[in-house]
């Protein structure tokens, strides 16, 4: 017995010392997480046993780093792409022999190749061929045009294929360096059978792309898999990379296996989705983890801006799929849209994924981005929850990873790197659990309760900003045992939370979200109203209890609750207005626990209030303060439109004698980015920045100052917000009959100002209908004197929920993309301007959206805009004079001395104009007028 036990233990021991991996490291954060110190305690449990779908651009499958696992197996055991970007199709080829030799020939195409007919594998049928051109690439964002670095673009690569004899397998024969034989080619089949990777040949340097491919004999089409975006293959290696770059450099699970399912095409910015792709690899995913003996986590670091959170039809068919599927894991980005609140993406909002935000660890931000900081800081890009209580949780968000050769830089941040960290993460968690609880299958939603409420609470940062906090694979490790011993995997239950959201489309969210709590007086009563979502599919239910408040603003008047069956539980609320006296963000939570011994958390309430600064005459609709902050700090601040606010100008400086490097960001009511500035840089002698936001929306934008990431000192600065009220009286249109246009100044500062004017260009409304197109192209040309088309666009809120992605972008005649773009929320606008090229003047605006599943019938409202190449311009006078005396609330009379008899616009298009306000004393535009033209 003792014998045993001592060949157990050195065995043990062995593959320790032989597997364990250098953890001294900070290219990829390992310390603050606590997985330096569980993989130095547990480094068998690295990942083994479990498979990481990267669901992405694709992974480069022969960089250094992700051909191998910690334990010398293949890192890649399957690739496949849902996109189309990969597919090259086939035809029946004709075959001609010739003393041994076989010669393969499309004539129509032009294509032929030969090969010692003794060399290739039996044929059980038909030979077939296709071919791989480099124009194929003309439009990847990789830059790479040129396969072979032969220095030509229009190589082409003939490939045949056909079945093997006595086989279910077909094959596939590739002209790699592109001689006119097969004879050195290797035989290719469907990726998962052996794994087969390959190159186009070069003549110099490394190979652009390691490529594999699958064979799909119905659809007369091989489909190459690769990485021409580099996020997936970045992503990749922060999961699970081994030895990155060849040298003792590590992801998190070194030991776990990767799958790539690429979503994302290198043709559409940044590497959209395409219809039918996100879903269409869930569903491959979900098939595998049914099939395979290991645990199945998925990373998706992909999504776009929610317009309606939790209600996209994505979100509705992962919830469903998990549902479906407990053991399905599902690690999502959380989206790069902050500082600002309510800016979580989709389908990050869905209660069926972990979502995770991203922070800059201490040692990443000194060594990798030369930063001071002294504590791990939530990167200012990271979306914040709001509507919903998301983020889970934050991981680190930056980090140096794979990347394909092609790729000159390696250092990636965004919460696209979190979420890969933290399928890491589940990874070893997941191997850990499969060898102390082999028959144990550990549900998704429990790993993801776990993982929140094990992490760690950074204290300078809300809820909405971090959810549970920092994650930690120590702490999740001894909680997911705990929950295990007491036999969770049976008790374990899911809640559905509703509460009040003035601000929604319904009125309603997942928890309490009050944009503008200036109304509120302290006796109004909240309710939450909380079901059981009968994860264990139990007829009879009950469970009581005890509910405790985190902060002492947020008042629980229900000091108990319960849940029988499919009853709902009602939590009601007060807010302690005494306490919420200051303007900002409170941010709280009430945690509900299992009245019994364990104490167990349920489930958690999320509130959060804007108390906003307020604009009118007792300030002059002015609002000065000063701060400091150190590096990597946020200052929100949270302003109140006032009625018939026209423009919003605000002005950062730095304070005079002091050290500033700061920088704001500025969101709508709907928590939108709509800009911010360069950063103010005392070092560089930028010691102010003005700028005006003219359309301003009426409710609360949230104006988030930001102490630079990079500052070596503490960052002071001064901010000033104010608001003007220029309004039109009556039109905005003139024509010859009428060349007037009445305005006034509601507020109460005097303002003077030089007046000009402009006829800039034209507009036009139209609606791009879909039927059952996924793609839908318009014509569009420049006429003699125009420089520049803007496209304004604008879906429903209910068709955007039935997108993944929505890609635009414009091809010139020669199918090169000139301009590109995508929808982020349910409005963008894609621009470009006039070449001057007589050759040069006909182009495609082409729309792709990436629908869920199939094609859905939608509109896209376009509103065109075309400025001129000269600008035509106008006297705009008041009373006989250009300057005019705006006092409050009497209105101004603006003449506008315009040529009606020179119109050279075509009927339909409406002539625009604009006119402009400057200041005084300095020449600066502080608001500009748009006006309609009647010629």
């Amino acid at each position: 017995m003792k014998k045993q036990y001592l060949f157990v233990f050195t065995f043990l021991l062995f593959s320790s010392l032989l597997f364990s991996q250098k953890l001294d490291q900070s290219f990829i954060a390992v310390k603050s997480t606590g997985v330096q110190e569980f993989l130095e305690k547990y480094p068998e449990y690295d990942g083994r046993g479990t498979l990481i779908l990267i669901l992405d651009s694709g992974v480069d499958i022969g960089i250094d780093g992700l051909t191998t696992t910690s334990t010398g197996e293949l890192k890649v055991i399957d690739v496949q792409d849902f996109t189309g970007e990969g597919d090259f199709f086939f035809t029946e080829a004709k075959v001609d022999d010739d003393d041994d030799t076989l010669f393969f020939y499309d004539k129509g195409k032009e294509l032929k190749v030969k090969v010692a007919e003794n060399y290739l594998l039996q044929n059980d049928g038909d030979y077939f061929i296709g071919v791989v051109e480099e124009k194929h690439w003309l439009n990847s964002s990789s830059g790479v045009k040129d396969l072979n670095n032969n220095n030509k673009t229009d190589d082409k690569f003939v490939f045949i294929s056909f079945k093997q004899k006595d086989s279910e397998d077909w094959v596939v024969y590739l002209d790699t360096n592109g001689d006119g034989k097969l004879d050195d080619e290797k035989p290719i089949k469907n990726f998962k059978i052996n794994k087969d990777a390959f190159v186009i040949k070069t003549e110099e340097g490394e190979p652009n792309f390691h490529f594999g491919l699958n064979i799909f004999p119905g659809e007369n089409k091989i489909v190459i898999h690769y990485d021409a975006v580099s996020h997936g293959t970045h992503c990749a290696g922060i999961a699970a990379g081994n030895q990155i770059g060849n040298y003792e450099f590590y992801g998190i699970a070194s030991g776990a296996y990767l799958g790539s399912l690429k979503i994302g095409s290198s043709i559409y910015s940044g590497g959209a989705t395409t219809a039918g792709s996100m879903k269409a690899a869930y569903d491959y995913a979900d098939k595998l983890s049914r099939e395979l003996e290991m645990p199945v986590i998925i990373n998706m670091s992909y999504g776009i801006g929610s317009e309606i959170h939790g209600l996209a039809d994505m979100e509705k068919y992962i919830d469903n799929l998990v549902s479906a599927n407990p053991n399905l894991y599902i690690s999502i980005s959380a989206g790069n849209e902050g500082p600002g609140i309510s800016t979580l993406g989709l389908p990050a909002s869905s209660n069926s994924v972990l979502s995770s935000g991203a922070v800059l660890a201490k040692e990443v931000g000194n060594d990798l981005y030369g930063s001071p900081i002294d504590r791990d800081v939530i990167l200012h890009f990271s979306s914040r929850g709001g509507e919903v209580n998301k983020p889970d949780i934050i991981a680190p968000g930056a980090a140096t990873s794979t990347v394909p050769y092609w790729t000159r830089y390696d250092r990636f941040w965004g919460t696209s790197m979190a979420a890969p960290y933290t399928a890491g993460v589940m990874s070893l968690l997941l191997s850990a659990m499969k060898v102390e609880y082999p028959d144990l299958k550990i549900p998704s939603l429990l790993l993801y309760k776990v993982l929140r409420e094990s992490a760690v609470t950074l204290d300078e940062y809300s809820p909405v900003d971090q959810g549970g906090g920092l994650i930690n694979v120590m702490n999740a490790y001894e909680l997911l045992k705990k929950y295990i011993k007491a036999g969770e995997i049976n008790k374990f239950e899911t809640y559905t939370v509703s509460a009040d959201a003035p601000s929604t489309p319904s009125g309603k969210a997942d928890h309490l979200y009050i944009r503008n709590g200036s109304y509120l007086t302290g006796v109004e009563k909240f309710n939450f109203s909380i079901a059981r979502n009968n994860f264990n599919k139990t007829d009879k239910f009950f469970r009581s209890y005890t509910i405790k408040s985190e902060n002492d603003w947020l008042k629980p008047i229900t000091k108990k609750t319960y849940i029988r069956n499919e009853q709902r539980a009602n939590v009601a609320v007060q807010l302690d207005k005494s306490k919420m006296t200051k303007p900002g963000l409170y941010s709280g939570r009430i945690k509900a626990y299992r009245e019994d011994i364990s104490k167990f958390p349920e489930f958690e309430l999320l509130a959060t209030v804007v108390i906003p600064h307020h604009f009118n005459q007792s300030n002059n609709y002015k609002l000065f303060d000063s701060g400091k902050l150190a590096p990597a700090e946020i200052k929100r601040y949270f302003l109140e439109v006032p009625p018939a606010a026209s423009s919003m100008k605000v002005t950062l400086s730095a304070e005079k004698g002091k050290y500033s490097n700061t920088w704001y960001a500025l969101h709508d009511p709907e928590g939108r980015g709509v800009g911010g500035i360069r950063p103010i840089e005392t070092e560089r002698d930028a010691f102010e920045s003005e700028r005006f936001f003219n359309d301003i929306l009426p409710g609360v934008y949230e104006l988030v100052v930001v102490g630079h990431f990079t500052a070596v000192d503490t960052v002071h600065y001064n901010l000033n917000v104010e608001f003007q009220s220029i309004q039109v009286v009556g039109k905005d249109e003139v024509d010859s009959l009428n060349n007037t246009v009445t305005v006034v100044n509601n507020y109460n500062d005097v303002l003077r100002y030089s007046l000009k004017g402009e006829v800039t260009g034209y507009e036009r409304d139209y609606t791009i209908q879909f039927e059952d197109e996924e793609i839908v192209q318009h014509k569009f040309s420049f006429k003699e004197g125009e420089q520049k088309k803007t496209f304004n666009l604008t879906v429903s809120q209910n068709d955007y929920n039935t997108i993944t992605d929505f890609a635009v972008v414009i091809y010139n005649k020669e199918g090169k993309i000139v301009s590109s773009n995508g929808f982020s929320y349910k409005d963008m606008s894609i621009s470009l301007t006039n070449s001057n090229k007589e050759d040069d003047n006909e182009f495609l605006l082409t729309f792709v959206p990436a629908f869920v599943d199939e094609v859905k019938k939608i509109n896209v409202f376009v509103n065109e805009v075309t400025i001129l190449k000269e600008p035509v311009s106008f006297k705009v006078t008041n009373k006989s004079s250009s300057n005019v005396v705006m006092y409050p609330a009497i209105p101004e009379s603006l003449t506008l001395d315009i040529d009606f008899s020179n119109n050279t616009f075509d009927e339909n298009v409406s002539p625009v104009g604009k006119i402009y306000f400057e200041k005084q004393n300095s020449g600066k535009v502080e608001y500009e007028l748009p006006i309609y033209i009647n010629f």
